[in-house]
């Protein structure tokens, strides 16, 4: 009996030990928060732009892991390669939602892309934010779910347009693609010109388009030829358009100034367009060197050393998009999907680029949730082989380096 009571006794001591780890194993592996980001990482979307956002991001979920996680989880992004196509962006976040369960998305490049996606994202209730997409379209649906730290086009090209009017161009052409992106901008900038009696012509491409001779041609021809061109253009046929352009000695030359968008602010630039690239000008969302605070020092001094290149706008962009839903599901308490919307719209961020928050006023349309503090600067590459950080900054006027514009 005294045996088989010890048996009984050691047998319940084992299973007693057995017991504690398996009792403690979720406070100490607790699964972790996943979110989603979309984005383009192949052709025919601007991959390089892409990559660049994707690298940010990553950079800050190892931050923010070694930091401890959020709400004492760690924190899991599922990359979606949506290559710049509206079907693929769709899909994508259909994936993340359904099979990664993420509890927000966030990310992308191409507005056209980003409009998919936030029927998604509407349609099952979770949190999406945009990184560098500007249709006025994205935040006017006025969508609970739906955010954006980048411009609305609203924002962006009144003020390029009025900075050409400022500048004395009297011959204003616009190369728009032919997406959201790229109509919605070329209106806005028409539409302001047109206000101030400028005169402006309007030459709408294809982003799978190679060769844009006959257009910049047209152009060319025109009498008066234009003293400015507006590049509404977000995809890679930017290199194309610089480099075919500058090979007809359209542009950027003395006659003729060429202006683009954040697509041409990676190195990649010199890589395609080489001599060509130098004189351009550059909408670029970013503040200058100048204004940065410590989280931007510190961001672009560890993006420089992982990965061996100086990080753009975009790039604080996308760091910046990753700390702003961070941060709303430490507001919110929970990685609950409902919870992380509802605290976005409350939520007061400072990050690398600017300090974050997202208004629900409905008038105009575009304002809803769009982050209206934008910082921006035109720029313009002096020198070949210039990063954004070292050009001359032409606008505005409190930030500008230079009162010149070259050549």
């Amino acid at each position: 009996m005294e045996h088989s009571i010890r048996n009984h006794l050691g047998a319940l001591a084992l299973f007693a030990l057995a017991a504690v780890p398996l009792a403690s194993a979720p406070a100490l592996a607790e699964d972790p928060i996943q979110l989603g980001w979309v984005g383009p990482l192949s052709p025919p979307g601007n991959y390089s732009g892409g990559q660049e956002m994707q690298w940010a991001v990553q950079l800050g979920v190892d931050e923010i892991n070694k930091a401890g996680g959020l709400l004492g989880r760690q924190l899991e992004v599922t990359y979606e390669d949506t290559k710049g196509q509206p079907a693929e962006g769709s899909a994508a976040a259909v994936r993340l939602i359904t099979k990664n369960n993420v509890s927000a998305i966030f990310g992308e490049f191409h507005s056209s892309v980003a409009l998919a996606e936030i029927e998604e994202a509407h349609k099952y209730g979770v949190a999406w934010m945009g990184t560098d997409v500007w249709a006025d379209d994205i935040t006017a649906k006025q969508y609970p779910e739906v955010f954006r730290v980048s411009p609305a086009n609203s924002l962006v090209y009144v003020k390029a347009a009025d900075w050409t009017v400022e500048q004395g161009f009297k011959n204003i052409a616009i190369i728009a693609e032919n997406t959201d992106f790229g109509q919605g901008g070329a209106k806005i900038i028409a539409d302001e010109l047109q206000a101030k009696n400028v005169a402006h012509t309007l030459a709408t491409i294809d982003l799978n388009q190679q060769d844009f001779t006959p257009a910049l041609l047209r152009l060319m021809n025109q009498s008066p030829r234009p003293d400015a061109i507006q590049m509404v253009v977000a995809g890679q046929a930017q290199y194309q358009l610089v480099k075919q352009a500058c090979q007809l000695g359209l542009a950027p030359t003395a006659e003729t100034k060429l202006i683009g968008s954040s697509g041409l602010l990676q190195k990649e630039v010199w890589e395609v367009d080489g001599a060509c690239a130098k004189n351009l000008l550059i909408v670029n969302v970013a503040q200058p060197k100048s204004q940065w605070n410590d989280k931007a020092k510190a961001f672009v001094a560890a993006f420089t050393e992982r990965y061996k290149r100086a990080p753009t706008g975009v790039a604080l962009e996308a760091y910046d998009t990753l700390g702003v839903v961070a941060e709303a599901i430490r507001k919110a308490g929970s990685a609950d999907r409902a919870a992380i919307v509802r605290a976005l719209e409350e939520i007061k961020y400072e990050g690398a680029n600017a300090t974050y928050s997202f208004p629900t006023t409905k008038e105009p349309a575009w304002a809803f949730h769009q982050f209206m503090d934008v910082p921006f600067t035109i720029i313009q590459y002096t020198e070949e082989n210039q990063g954004p950080e070292e050009a001359a900054i032409v606008y505005p006027k409190n930030w500008a380096t230079t009162d010149k514009i070259l050549p």
